[in-house]
């Protein structure tokens, strides 16, 4: 189990990372005027929230391997919920224009959530 966190760990914040330089570089090249707050909070937001609900599926699982689906349906809420209540705790204005500041960490968060999930729940076949 630790080895698998750890492997999945790795290959998250890579990826993560990687988009985030692009994600910076992007801005930066075309001039275009983005909040690096939301930016940065949306970013590290999505990696600490994704690696801790993994953590948690992973302790699950064993004992609630029927369920994984809908702790991570319930997880994924949640993570929206969190993430609008930090932003309004911390008076950051969200609105359409930095919309994709937090949706592209969100989906290649989710993505990768997925992605592992589902090898969890094959694993068990």
């Amino acid at each position: 189990m630790v080895k698998n966190l750890l492997r999945f760990s790795i290959f998250f914040l890579f990826i993560l990372v990687g988009v985030y330089l692009v994600h910076i570089w992007v801005v930066d090249f075309f001039s275009l005027t983005a909040n690096i707050t939301i930016v940065n909070l949306s970013y590290f937001f999505n990696s600490i929230y994704t690696l801790l609900l993994i953590t948690l599926i992973l302790i699950l699982s064993k004992k609630f391997k029927d369920q994984i689906g809908f702790i991570f349906l319930a997880g994924s809420f949640l993570k929206l919920g969190v993430f609008v209540a930090v932003t309004k705790l911390g008076d950051i204005e969200m609105d359409r224009s930095v919309f994709l500041d937090f949706f592209i960490p969100y989906v290649i968060s989710l993505v990768l959530e997925v992605y592992y999930i589902s090898r969890i729940l094959n694993s068990y076949k």
